[in-house]
């Protein structure tokens, strides 16, 4: 029997990799002591541009410029996570309709 998935469960899941990969993306350049900025970084941490500002400010406005990116990083990860359900289901109802024939 097939379990039904929701599309909350998919949202879910693409908020915590929003989260969970700028993360990993970051402590893996601080550990590694790389410079930040191949293009795989910048595909899976598209917030990260607001990041480069080389102008000096606070810590305060640094922190409040990496919760807005992280914020941004998630908004992306759950609306590709939206996107990619409608196909999911898509693709599975048409499998369905084909194998009834």
């Amino acid at each position: 029997m097939v379990k039904r998935v929701s599309l909350r469960r998919f949202v879910a899941a693409g908020a915590f990799l929003g989260v969970l990969v700028p993360t990993a993306v970051l402590v893996r350049t601080l550990l590694l002591g790389r410079l930040f900025g191949s293009p795989l970084e910048f595909l899976l941490y598209p917030g990260s541009i607001f990041l480069f500002n080389a102008s000096r400010h606070s810590s305060l406005y640094g922190l409040t410029i990496f919760g807005l990116s992280l914020m941004g990083t998630v908004a992306l990860y759950a609306f590709a996570a939206m996107i990619l359900f409608g196909i999911f289901r898509g693709i599975v109802g048409a499998w369905r309709i084909v194998r009834r024939r």
